[in-house]
């Protein structure tokens, strides 16, 4: 017994020895110190503390207790939230559902998106790996889960702006659709209502307040990030979508060619079509681009010579929003011909279809072509040239061409400067002078909003007067512009009908073909004002595209979803044929027609068979936007121009001060205009066209006092020349 207790005396004393020194190891460890990238290191780390020093032999007795399958359970769940083959399992498991949703969505179908998983397993497989490849720099981050949630909310969020995009148009939603965001910001009351608007953006902020909640909330990562395996792998998936892209293409599975954007995210899917909307811009550089190449071509389209007599009419162009036959829709009973005009125009001048590169949107595309000559399918996936190219570089069109042989050149839109940026593109292409709807007077809209066309009789005719040589006006419409709305009493019923069992749509249409009736009356009228003009003239009218009301192939009885019509009126008894043709060709028709030669594209279409001409026009165009300008005279594609904006001067004449407002007197003032005194601009009231109101506010002598148009994205259009107050 006095063994055992001596014993026990020694192991007690071992204890507080043993005690003592573990305090001693800890006095040293705590007066180390610590180097700062070791702290910079550690500091993210929390140990879980379960017990004390003096309990620590407790808690490695209790763990030798555990039982195998304890042990086992312990030892997943460890891996599961620390290793890195789980977190891609978990990215996997993410993608996969996603994808489907992301396919539901764009087909506003969920019977239809499980059908393309289904039927079409690989293409489904490869754009899986395109949403999988993006979740995986999640695990870059040490908050993972909010990585994980935050990519997989960016996907959410396209795929339902998609769902909401095709509910207005057929286009569905692309990479260029960001560009045009102050554009479509700007129209948001055609489109939503002032719930669905307070509903939007209760949505967007309960989706921030829920990222940054997450973001607080979500646990940090405690294991090793392994940053280069990470890496590693990010590479090597993007090494297999790289590469399965190319294997996808080559057999056909997929393409790069999306001639018709709708279709080809039907067929090919979301995932991949909106990526590579975002990495496919601009023209690709032909393999066979080089200086040798361009001068031959030069060359050969140098001696390109006109046959036909030269003359040289005022030429008027203009594009018709979303114009069509209706006619010629299957199911679809009207009480007369909504356009019995353009109907009758058609039968007595050059005239035929038009082959087009938008389906119920994309109407700056349309444009682009007619303009240039060039297909815009040149360009990547759901590209608009004018948002990304045209805007900032020399093009030449048929407004320079024109303007080569004298003309005075004007460009024309019932809506703002900026949609499709085209105050900047008009300016690239050399006209002279761009009214805007800022710059437009007594005008009257439609239920929803967009300016009617009656009034673009009046500006044509004023750009005819300003100078004293032939013009080139070019106008774009706007009246049968989409969303069209549902409900009763939503336009002046010209035209009744009765179509299809939908009311809805019955009601949607009704608004459309009554738009058509007015915009024909609007053709009419201007072909009279035309002929009291009494110059000689050629007027051109074709639709952009056909209108998004769910209008199928096989309702379209007389040509395909991607035709509208076109004719050349004209008093100058011009002797062509009719033929169908596509929206690029439309430009050389006309110059053909009139004997002037035109641009390289021009040029182009007139010497190359159609199997060699968008090869060789491809060539021009990178030459032209991106290359080196080789065919060009010291590399001037278009001179420079100072393009105004308007035609009439606003000027200001005199400013008083009334009881408790400015009265400012002077030209040509329109509700965009406002008053400046210096650099401050003051808040401005509308009168008419010699009176503007500032209220609450007085001016003193000296004060310098203009006038400036400006669009509502507050873009400065011009300013009239400074008053000084007296």
């Amino acid at each position: 017994m006095s063994k055992k207790k001596k014993g026990s005396k020694n192991t007690t004393k071992e204890k507080v020895n043993n005690k003592g020194n573990i305090k001693q190891s800890i006095k040293k460890v705590q007066d180390i110190e610590l180097d700062t990238d070791i702290i910079e290191e550690t500091e993210d780390f929390k140990a879980e503390v379960s017990c004390d020093v003096d309990d620590a032999g407790d808690e490695f007795d209790d763990n030798h207790k555990l039982t195998f399958t304890q042990k086992l359970k312990n030892r997943v769940g460890r891996a599961w939230r620390y290793s890195i083959h789980t977190w891609i399992f978990k990215c996997l498991l993410i993608a996969l559902p996603m994808e489907l949703l992301l396919e539901m969505l764009g087909r506003r179908s969920i019977f239809l998106g499980f059908k393309f998983m289904v039927t079409q397993p690989i293409v489904f497989a490869y754009n899986t790996s395109i949403v999988f490849f993006t979740l995986l720099f999640a695990l870059f981050l040490k908050k993972r889960v909010f990585g994980l949630v935050a990519i997989s909310t960016i996907w959410l969020a396209c795929g339902i702006i998609n769902f909401c995009v095709l509910s207005y148009r057929v286009t569905p939603f692309a990479a260029i659709d960001f560009l045009m965001f102050l554009d479509v910001f700007s129209m948001l009351d055609v489109y939503l209502t002032k719930f669905q608007q307070v509903l939007l953006l209760f949505v967007i902020i309960a989706a921030i307040i829920g990222l940054v909640f997450l973001f607080k909330k979500s646990p940090r990562f405690e294991g090793d990030r392994k940053v280069k395996g990470t890496m590693l792998l990010c590479v090597l998936a993007w090494v297999f979508v790289w590469g399965m892209t190319n294997f996808a293409v080559k057999h056909n599975i997929i393409s790069d060619d999306f001639a018709n954007l709708g279709n080809a995210y039907k067929d090919y899917g979301f995932a991949y079509c909106f990526t590579n909307s975002i990495i496919d811009n601009g023209i690709d550089k032909p393999d066979d681009y080089e200086e040798e190449t361009m001068l031959q071509i030069k060359e050969e389209l140098d001696t390109v010579k006109q046959t036909n007599k030269r003359q040289t009419p005022n030429v008027i162009v203009i594009q018709l929003e979303t114009f069509f036959d209706p006619k010629v829709i299957d199911g679809l009973v009207m009480s007369e011909d909504p356009i019995p005009n353009f109907t009758k125009y058609k039968e007595e001048y050059p005239s035929g279809y038009l082959t087009v590169p938008a389906l119920g949107a994309g109407t700056a595309n349309t444009e682009f072509e007619v303009l240039t000559g060039f297909p815009s399918g040149f360009f990547g996936a759901g590209e608009y040239p004018y948002k990304t190219t045209v805007n900032e570089a020399p093009v030449e069109s048929l407004c320079s061409v024109l303007k080569e042989q004298g003309y005075g050149t004007y460009a024309i839109h019932n809506n703002k400067s900026s949609f499709y940026d085209r105050r900047h593109v008009y300016d690239m292409m050399g006209f002279d002078a761009f009214i805007s709807l800022e710059y437009m007077y007594d005008l009257e809209f439609t239920s929803t909003g967009w300016a009617k066309d009656e009034s673009l009789i009046s500006d044509i005719m004023k750009c005819m007067r300003d100078s004293e040589g032939q013009d080139f006006v070019y106008t774009i419409s706007l009246q049968a512009h989409g969303k069209y709305p549902i409900g009763e009493d939503t336009c002046e019923e010209h035209i009744t009908l009765t179509y299809g069992d939908d009311i809805e749509v019955q009601q949607q249409m009704t608004y459309y073909v009554n738009q058509l009736y007015e915009m024909d009356v609007f053709i009419q009228h201007l072909k009279e004002e035309l002929d009291k003009y009494g110059e000689d003239y050629v007027l051109v009218l074709y639709g952009d595209h056909l209108p998004s009301i769910g209008l199928t192939e096989e309702q379209i009885t007389e040509h395909t979803l991607f035709q509208t019509e076109y004719v050349m009126i004209n008093n100058i008894d011009l002797k062509l044929a009719d033929e169908d043709i596509l929206a690029s060709d439309l430009s050389t028709k006309l110059l053909n027609a009139l004997g002037i030669s035109g641009t390289y594209a021009h040029r182009a279409h007139n010497y190359y068979d159609r199997e060699v001409l968008d090869s060789k026009l491809k060539l021009i165009a990178y030459d032209m936007l991106f290359g080196d300008k080789y065919i060009y005279e010291d590399g001037v594609v278009v001179p420079e121009s100072d393009m105004r904006m308007g035609i009439d001067v606003i000027s200001v004449t005199g400013v008083t001060n009334e009881t408790d407002h400015i009265v400012v007197k002077g030209e040509n003032f329109t509700s965009f205009s406002v008053v400046y005194i210096g650099d401050k601009d003051l808040e401005t009231t509308y009168v008419d066209r010699q009176t503007l109101l500032v209220e609450s506010k007085k001016v003193e002598p000296g004060d310098e006092i203009t006038v400036k148009q400006v669009d509502k994205s507050h873009h400065i259009l011009g300013t009239s020349d400074v008053y000084v107050v007296k």
